[in-house]
């Protein structure tokens, strides 16, 4: 077998980069790219993107709302105070290029098989891409023409894209052949626009667009995502997948990655299904519970940890020298000493795992180096936490779409040259 290593590039920032999938025991595994700054003032610049961030995420939640609303007929428990805003008869969603903080990986449409990055997104279901006519924001970004491929099929059915600041872009439906490393699903849905939203900057390693990994009662094209279509279609050997979002980050499909963690795999089901909605136990600073029991939701395309604004409260309150930056940054925001290492932990199906006090510290002020922005985010427009990269970059996470739970592990530590065989 041939050893392949991970390549670092750093110059101003890092970049991971794929290197070939290969499959191991019938499980697939895909080698995910990140894109993070890493100079002083990248850091600085990132705070107006992470609020940008958080709001289209908390935009993409309340129309996730609006989507199951449509396809079940029901209210979805955890619907957003302002889910109303949005009409739950139209189909519609927020795409904003979040290549920053999103983690990307390769895939193909259509025939001739023509390759696309995309993020990989558990806090969504669907797949949606750059048309031929996308001009805004596309330049650096691979776009999917329906013309040019022989497997493609137009469903006459359109979908509108909202925006933030109110603009808007109408797009189609199409379905194609959509193929991960050498999964392959037939005519799943593709959502084709003419636009991306303008606001954030083009990013130095963009990524093309969005592929869901939800349940497809949050659908906004009502179909069924790619993974659960590889599930219908008896494809995968188990009806799971895994992520590995710390150093050497890789998406696993049809089963988990042995050595990519260690230990038992810790369980807690999901308690409704549309987004991978559980329950968390406890968070607990210095040992001490700041919060019991509450819903929470899974999801590798949030970057942060957001929060109600009351338990939030209570989550900083517990943190000596943290203070509210609404006036400084924005509502929601809190700082704390950048010197300052609070042991926060989540516990989830009766075990506790840590949260780094890297991510809780965050980056320092460009107003005060002293200060550091946290990683928990407070909003007044839920009352669930939903658990961002700041938390799975510390542990190994698997879904498993046939028993409907999430698990968790602790990440294996991995040689700095450790690759893939092949």
């Amino acid at each position: 077998m041939q050893f392949l290593t991970f390549v670092v590039l750093s110059s101003l920032a890092v970049h991971l980069l794929a290197s070939p999938v290969e499959r191991s025991q019938d499980t697939i595994r895909i080698p995910l790219a990140r894109r993070s700054g890493s100079t002083a003032q990248q850091q600085f610049a990132n705070h107006e993107a992470r609020r940008a961030h958080v709001m289209h995420r908390l935009a993409n939640y309340r129309r996730g709302f609006a989507a199951y609303w449509q396809n079940t007929g029901k209210e979805h428990p955890l619907a957003m105070r302002s889910s109303a805003d949005f009409d739950k008869r139209a189909t519609s969603l927020s795409l904003t290029d979040q290549s920053d903080f999103m983690w990307t990986g390769s895939i193909t449409v259509g025939t001739p098989p023509k390759k696309f990055n995309v993020d990989f997104d558990t806090g969504s279901s669907d797949l949606f891409l750059p048309g031929p006519l996308c001009t805004n924001n596309c330049d650096k970004k691979t776009k999917y023409n329906p013309s040019d491929s022989s497997t493609s099929k137009d469903l006459h059915q359109s979908f509108t894209v909202s925006y933030g600041d109110g603009s808007t872009a109408v797009g189609e439906q199409f379905s194609d052949s959509v193929t991960v490393a050498s999964y392959t699903a037939t005519d799943a849905v593709v959502g084709v626009s003419a636009t991306f939203s303008p606001g954030l900057r083009e990013s130095a390693f963009p990524s093309d667009g969005i592929l869901g990994l939800a349940f497809p009662t949050i659908s906004f094209y009502n179909a069924d995502p790619f993974f659960t279509k590889l599930i219908s279609e008896n494809q995968v050997k188990e009806p799971v997948f895994a992520f590995r979002l710390a150093d050497q980050p890789e998406l696993s499909l049809g089963g988990v990655n042995q050595d990519l963690f260690m230990g038992d795999i810790t369980y807690t089901p999901v308690t409704h299904e549309g987004y991978w909605q559980v329950d968390v136990d406890a968070i607990s600073v210095e040992g001490k519970n700041v919060l019991e029991k509450t819903s929470a939701i899974i999801d590798t395309g949030t970057t942060q940890i957001i929060g109600d604004k009351n338990s939030v409260a209570a989550f900083y309150a517990a943190i000596p020298g943290s203070a509210d930056a609404s006036d400084t940054i924005q509502a929601g925001y809190y700082t704390i000493p950048c010197n300052s290492a609070p042991k926060v932990t989540l516990t989830f199906g009766g075990r506790s795992f840590a949260l780094s006090s890297d991510e809780i510290r965050g980056e320092p002020l460009e107003s005060d180096p002293s200060r550091c922005v946290s990683g928990v985010v407070a909003t007044d427009d839920t009352e669930f936490w939903i658990i961002g990269d700041a938390f799975l970059k510390g542990v190994y996470t698997v879904f498993d779409m046939g028993a409907k739970r999430v698990g968790f592990a602790d990440l294996k530590q991995l040689d700095d040259d450790a690759g893939y065989d092949e």
